[in-house]
């Protein structure tokens, strides 16, 4: 058996596989090594992105198995994730179920242990006890108005977006791996506590039950450790960098949308502001649909195509900005000219009961290729000019033209 600390620094994976591979290899069990540092690679890693502590080492390698504990002073058990195959993070358990034979975690004391086991052990191995949850002062922030499906579609475009702004920032930045786990934290305490949306596939049904108010939680209480507030100001702060570092080109991350950086912003000060024995305040969305945007206009091909249509139809941007428009579009929503339309954000033609659902499905979407509405007909209301509504039949199909992605939106009036 062999015990040791490793320090939260990018060397910890590095030193954990060496220490098992010799380990496995002095036991006879070098068939085992392969499979056993992959596996230690991946909880090391994440002990030291995600609970920014010393990382406990314990390994225990016979002829035939070895047994490993990764332990961190993190409460925040492992969860498997039903993320996209297309996401950027949210597999690590993955990798840990098919390399294993055996595998668990438990809260003890000082945080919390994952084990594995890959062969069978000839003898008994120790296995740790659950602990009671961690106690202590805590925080009741009383969230009100929380829009469940954005909070949803954040999550994994959050957890995304800090992991690949932790690689940019390693260099420059001694101290983003400890505010990485901050804000890691902070952001398991909003998952595990804000309810997942249960939505159907079928595009019939998960349009029907994607409407206000039914997507909205009227009242939520989170608990928050005393200890970890200050953590949402940290995920606010590092959020911040990292969408700014993504609009400028330096992330390969997707754009994020102005309601959902309001709804971040919204989270993290709430608990930030209750803590401090400020009042409960609703969510509210505070972006004008009405504002236009500067950005970059569509190929000429594209606009001329849809210029081109006998059907109503539009190009918006991955922003979610219309950048070009169909006469027959202009026709049915009863818009004066086209201009009245470039430049908005395509959820101007959306009923506000819609718009939670069209920001977190634009969002996943983005951060995943979710794409369960695209490339086929649904029928959808869409708004005019005057604020009214007529349904039509919607197809949405993404394409990239010169490197640019652009979502095309054909519309027709049921017959």
């Amino acid at each position: 058996m062999r015990a040791l600390t490793l320090p939260p620094a990018s060397t910890a994976a590095r030193e954990a596989r060496r220490a098992v591979r010799d380990a496995v290899t002095k036991s006879g069990a070098a068939d085992l090594a392969e499979a056993a540092e992959l596996v230690t690679s991946e909880l090391v890693t994440n002990a030291v992105v995600h609970a920014g502590t010393h990382v406990r080492l314990l390994i225990t390698a016979e002829a035939k198995a070895v047994r490993v504990e990764v332990g961190d002073a993190s409460p925040h058990l492992p969860i498997r994730r039903s993320w996209s195959q297309m996401a950027g993070t949210g597999r690590g358990l993955a990798i840990v179920e098919d390399q294993t034979d055996r595998w668990g975690a438990s809260r003890v004391d000082a945080g919390k242990v994952v084990w594995f086991e890959i062969g069978e052990p000839t003898g008994p191995t120790p296995r740790e006890t659950v602990a009671a949850s961690p106690t202590g002062d805590t925080v009741i922030t009383t969230l009100v108005n929380v829009p469940l499906l954005m909070h949803w579609a954040w999550q994994e475009h959050a957890s995304a977006l800090l992991r690949e702004y932790l690689l940019y920032a390693l260099e420059d930045e001694p101290q983003a791996v400890e505010e990485h786990a901050r804000a890691s934290d902070a952001l398991r305490i909003l998952e595990e506590q804000i309810p997942k949306p249960q939505l159907p596939i079928d595009p019939a049904a998960l349009i029907a039950s994607s409407v206000e108010p039914d997507t909205t939680a009227e009242r939520l209480e989170l608990v928050v450790p005393a200890a970890a507030v200050a953590h949402f100001e940290v995920l606010d702060h590092v959020l911040t960098r990292a969408v700014r570092a993504a609009e400028a080109g330096h992330l390969l991350g997707p754009p994020t949308q102005p309601e959902i950086v309001e709804m971040r912003q919204w989270l993290c000060g709430q608990v930030l502001s209750q803590s401090d024995g400020g009042r409960p305040v609703p969510w509210a969305v505070r972006t004008d649909l009405r504002s236009s945007f500067t950005s970059s206009s569509p190929s000429a091909e594209i606009a001329r195509e849809v210029e081109r249509l006998d059907v109503p139809a539009l190009v918006a941007n991955d922003a979610g900005v219309i950048m070009a428009v169909s006469p027959g579009l202009v026709e049915l929503l009863r818009y004066q000219d086209a201009s009245s339309l470039l430049g908005r954000r395509i959820v101007v033609v959306i009923p506000p009961r819609f718009h939670q659902a069209h920001i977190a499905g634009t969002t996943l979407h983005a951060t995943n290729g979710r794409d369960v509405l695209l490339n086929q007909w649904v029928v959808v209301p869409a708004v005019r000019a005057d604020g009214s509504e007529v349904t039509v039949e919607l197809r949405v199909e993404s394409q990239r033209a010169n490197d640019a992605h652009h979502f095309v939106a054909q519309f027709r009036v049921p017959h």
